[in-house]
């Protein structure tokens, strides 16, 4: 049977599309004016909340719904892409709504059943989704009625919106009946329903004489001027609260560096000297086309980063690696994590830019950020049990040749941030970079349960405000001997843990990644099975899917991790206490215990003090 003959067959007429569409919009708008009503009534709530922002939310839910469609995730990127407007507050609370109501879909479709019975007719899957197309529009609409008061709404109207929404692509062409007496709404003032704005493909225009000299100037600057003024507005200014009760919001230099970053990427798309206010949606889609051409290794270079460089340069000399069997052909082309960490960055300085010059149209970034399925991308980069014991089963665990030669199998054994960084990283799931720039006394010796303290200091900063935490020292690493190794650091006059793993001064190489250089690189051909996307990274996903595997909830896994709280809501972000250090102990016993072979601590032997030193910096090469 072809298309035209089913819909004739068990599609919708448009008489009976639009009956249940004003049914389901007189319903629903019953419904909202009594719980608008009760929110009025009760002055707990009136104080909490506002009732025009909350009856926008159900006017922009339901609209997303008709937009997208029920079968597309109402994930971050639903938020993002239909509540753009709302304060970022708003939104975490919007996501958590959707997350706590994963049956939506199946409710819309048992209303949209119920509606189809109503009208004597039988469900089939034909005419059920397009009852439930009618339905979730019926309900924006009767939001947006609500919402500007328009409670009612004169007949014609509502019959030409109903008529609108139901025609069907195929069916029988007839004159559509009168609607039945009992969907007839008395009229007061008519309802305008406001269609989706389309995405800005024009170059965007500024009315320049209307801009004061401050905003020309910043609709003037390019992406890489800009990124300065964004990282000034948005993290400066409060300097003086350093070290204070009131400190500054924090940010890793990370997260700094990430912006310039992706500045750089969108200005080396566009034309020379092109003002970020004139970039345009094909400028986004040309950036977008490059993420798949460039390698993964971009912006490992300095060369990279010098704006004489082309992303074509850079992509030829990808091609001519490849070809000198120098790298893989699976490096080309960046990773989602990568591409839209580039997005978010461009989508928030672009809404700072338009923020600082009235009258600029914001280009939607949102349809460049790929949904990220985080929990299959943790499942696939973790680090397995059998490759983390053929990590510690090397030599610098086992017993090496020298101080100097510590890829070699011998008897002797030294403590140093080569034997415990990775240590650290396993059995506590932190970052490389915070375990590697800590200080003696971030770490609790004498505390009745021994923790390490992971906070900004003067060694560094951290990458986010819920990174600031506590962790208790696990019991492997007591056996191994951590404490000890703190406490000969201490009466050796050391104030840092690693004071060999620091860049000499005048670099601004991050500690962890001297690390990464100097040892990592070199024990990672000994793990078997390393994939791409594998490395020291890859323990802290498996701590976290140990701890989820547990059956820990996500609220105490972000607290020992330390990830953001925001996405599960304001509860957890800003009024939860974090786990107290016995129940965090008691998790860390869920990380699997992968050093069982090795043989407890009888001794602290530490490095020659001739070697615990900065790092020499490296000679420059002559370009």
């Amino acid at each position: 049977m072809n298309l035209r003959t089913q819909v004739a067959a068990n599609g919708l007429d448009q008489e009976t599309a639009a009956a249940i569409f004003v049914e389901e919009m007189r319903a629903y708008r019953n419904e909202l004016v009594h719980l608008e009503a009760a929110w009025k009534a009760s002055p707990v709530y009136s104080k909490l909340s506002n009732s025009d922002d909350d009856l926008a939310v159900f006017q922009c839910l339901w609209q997303g719904i008709a937009n997208d469609g029920l079968g597309v995730p109402r994930d971050w990127s639903f938020v993002e892409r239909h509540f753009p407007w709302f304060p970022e507050p708003m939104k975490v609370r919007i996501r958590g709504l959707l997350r706590d109501h994963p049956g939506l879909s199946d409710t819309v479709r048992e209303a949209a059943i119920a509606r189809l019975n109503a009208q004597g007719l039988e469900a089939n899957a034909f005419n059920t989704s397009v009852a439930a197309d009618l339905v979730v529009q019926a309900r924006a609409a009767a939001a947006e009625a609500v919402r500007k008061g328009n409670q009612l709404i004169d007949t014609t109207t509502l019959a030409q919106m109903a008529l609108e929404r139901a025609k069907p692509t195929f069916a029988p062409i007839a004159a559509p009946a009168p609607l039945p007496s009992t969907v007839i709404i008395p009229a007061q003032q008519p309802v305008q329903i406001s269609e989706p704005q389309p995405i800005a493909r024009a170059p965007r225009k500024v009315s320049q004489g209307k801009l004061t000299e401050e905003e020309a100037r910043f609709a003037a600057m390019t992406p890489t001027e800009f990124v300065a003024v964004f990282v000034g507005e948005r993290y400066g200014g409060l300097e003086h609260r350093v070290g204070t009760k009131r400190p500054t919001k924090m940010v890793g230099d990370s997260t700094i560096r990430d912006l310039h970053w992706a500045a750089l990427l969108l200005e080396k798309t566009i034309p020379a000297g092109l003002p970020f206010s004139k970039v345009t949606y094909q400028h986004y889609v040309e950036l977008d086309g490059w993420f798949d051409r460039l390698p993964v290794t971009i912006g490992k270079s300095p060369s990279d980063k010098d704006p004489a460089t082309t992303l074509q340069m850079i992509a030829d000399k990808a091609i001519d690696r490849i070809v000198a069997g120098e790298m893989e052909a699976d490096q080309i082309g960046l990773t989602t994590n990568t591409t839209n960490k580039h997005w978010h960055n461009i989508k928030r300085m672009q809404k700072q830019l338009c923020a600082l010059v009235p009258g600029l149209t914001e280009i939607d970034a949102s349809k460049f950020i790929t949904p990220d399925d985080r929990d299959s991308r943790e499942a696939r980069d973790k680090l397995s049990n059998e490759q983390a014991k053929a990590i510690f089963s090397l030599p610098p665990w086992t017993g090496c040749h020298s101080v100097n030669e510590r890829l070699d199998e011998g008897s002797q054994l030294y403590h140093d941030g080569l034997f415990f960084v990775l240590l650290l990283v396993w059995y506590t799931g932190a970052r490389r970079e915070e375990i590697c720039k800590l200080k003696i006394d971030d770490i609790f010796c004498d505390a009745p349960l021994p923790y390490i303290y992971f906070r900004p200091t003067s060694t560094g900063g951290l990458k986010t405000t819920n990174s600031k935490r506590k962790l208790p020292v696990h019991r492997e690493l007591l056996r191994l001997g951590f404490l000890e190794y703190v406490r000969a650091m201490q009466d050796a006059g050391e104030t840092l843990l690693f004071p060999e793993l620091y860049p000499s001064g005048g670099t601004k190489r991050a500690v962890g990644d001297v690390f990464y250089k100097i040892w990592w690189i070199y024990i990672r051909p000994f793990v078997p099975d390393l994939k791409r996307g594998q490395a020291m990274h890859a323990a802290r996903h498996s701590v976290s899917d140990a701890l989820k595997q547990a059956g820990i909830d996500l609220e105490s896994r972000n607290d020992l991790l330390g990830h953001s709280q925001q996405k599960l809501g304001d509860g957890a972000a800003t009024y939860s206490e974090p786990v107290a250090l016995a129940r965090m102990m008691d998790m860390l016993q869920e990380i699997p215990v992968v050093t069982d072979h090795l043989p407890d601590c009888v001794g602290t032997n530490l490095l020659p003090d001739s070697m615990r030193i900065a790092r020499p910096a490296r000679a420059v090469k002559p370009r």
